[in-house]
């Protein structure tokens, strides 16, 4: 394949994303120049992290026909099953289980995907960004906020393609609801009201003592990575029971908030945090998030003068009944797992619509408030074609770095509070809270020697 060079990388939103201050980050080594594909070349791809959606990722990407080079993984399992889904038009597939072995040998890549567990995002990402690679990563993209920072700056610097991995990005139906929402038929957003069903995986709890034998076919070392030293103990955190540890994941809201807020977000161009609090919880913990929380956000909106309220919900909590009255009469509940959009002139629920003085929401495709509203934004395949059609000379991906670090740097923020007790004042601008040290210190994640982070 014919290797072309991008000029005139930096597009609409990208030098603004990076010129958020990156508090603590210095400035930036490239060991490759990114490399960018002509329409119709397959695409050299590595595969960091082949479990759980790393499976689901290198399965899309194959499917659409790009080359696997290399898959890592920290388990000889899984990497195994890896090179046999890919065995037919990839037989040669090389085998991993420190991404820091692959990017070391394989010279010739053109993308890589992350897919490992949320601390382990920015050191890989940010590596193979170093070498050249376009990446697309898991959300939340990054575990702290001075990775988000630094994930922003790396990705500029070296002229970079990125995705975060939040796939609905990539649909009609997301896109349908951003125009519906930018259009302004609404009114002023004065609140928003996300929940989810999460977490599904144990947290509210303390650690275990003790240590287990460390199976033959895992690597533990390289499982921690980044993070503290601590014994393995099995059931405990490998395989999926490591979101809800701080060490290791972001709870709840890390996993679902950067799907349920990014439609919203893009549509009312939020960005800057004016502050973060959890106002209900239950029982806190040590080292885990809690069972179930509210969080409440104050985002300012490029769109309207007044900033935009969001609620949190998770746990299987949701808002209570009198914050819409109109859902009760269509649906006999505020179901968990649904987006709550309240307006000055109207509310949007479910890919519904109720205007002021209605009493039920109806279907924004019968709406006639809604339903001639233009369609304004392009539609895709899917995300990950989305993402690999970029590398090819095609439109810079929904979820690309401008997108998504202040979507996560706001989920991140909500995860400290719910860590902090108290109402968090954020200065986006300083990179720090005005009014808690300890909120502060949550801020730039443990590094353990030999795993620094770009």
């Amino acid at each position: 394949m014919k290797q072309l060079s991008r000029r005139g990388f930096l597009r609409t939103g990208v030098a603004a994303a990076g010129a958020l201050s990156v508090a603590g980050c210095s400035s930036v080594s490239i060991a490759k120049p990114a490399v960018y594909r002509k329409p119709g070349d397959r695409l050299n791809m590595a595969f960091i992290g082949s479990g759980g959606r790393g499976g689901a990722n290198l399965k899309e990407f194959y499917d659409l026909g790009e080359q696997v080079v290399a898959v890592c993984d920290v388990d000889r399992g899984r990497l195994d099953h890896s090179a046999n889904v890919v065995k037919e038009r990839c037989p040669g597939v090389r085998k991993y289980q420190d991404f820091r072995e692959l990017l070391a040998a394989e010279k010739d890549l053109d993308a890589v995907v992350v897919s490992t567990p949320d601390h382990m995002h920015a050191a890989a990402a940010i590596a193979a960004m170093k070498q050249g690679c376009h990446v697309y990563v898991e959300k939340p993209l990054v575990r702290t906020v001075w990775e988000a920072r630094r994930f922003a700056k790396v990705a500029q610097a070296c002229g970079v393609m990125t995705q975060m991995g939040n796939n609905g990005n990539g649909s009609d139906h997301q896109r349908r609801n951003i125009e519906i929402v930018q259009s302004g038929v609404l009114g002023d957003i004065r609140e928003i009201h996300v929940s989810t069903d999460r977490p599904i995986w144990p947290q509210a709890l303390n650690r275990p003592e003790g240590s287990d034998p460390v199976p033959e076919t895992l690597s533990w070392e390289c499982w921690l990575g980044v993070a503290p030293e601590r014994p393995y103990k099995k059931d405990v955190y490998h395989s999926f029971k490591w979101r809800g540890w701080f060490d290791f994941g972001t709870g709840a809201m890390g996993d679902i908030a950067c799907h349920s807020m990014s439609f919203f977000w893009r549509a009312l161009q939020l960005g800057e945090v004016v502050s973060a609090e959890t106002v209900k919880t239950t029982e806190r913990f040590t080292e885990t998030y809690p069972a179930a929380t509210t969080v409440k956000l104050t985002v300012r909106s490029a769109k309207q003068q007044k900033p935009v309220t969001i609620y949190w919900y998770d746990g299987k909590t949701r808002p209570a009944d009198e914050v819409c009255p109109e859902a009760i009469a269509t649906w006999k509940s505020i179901g968990v797992g649904s987006t709550l959009i309240v307006g000055e002139k109207g509310k949007f629920m479910n890919g519904a619509v109720c205007m002021a003085g209605e009493p039920k929401f109806r279907g924004y495709g019968q709406h006639e408030a809604t339903k001639d509203i233009p369609i304004t934004l392009p539609r895709v395949k899917n995300h990950h074609w989305e993402f690999a059609e970029a590398i090819r000379g095609g439109a810079t991906p929904y979820s690309h770095f401008d997108h998504a670090v202040p979507l996560t740097e706001a989920v991140l923020l909500g995860c400290i509070s719910q860590q902090i007790p108290g109402e968090l004042a954020w200065d986006a601008e300083a990179c720090r809270f005005t009014n808690s040290k300890a909120a502060n210190a949550l801020l730039k994640p443990h590094v353990r020697d030999g795993w620094e982070i770009g």
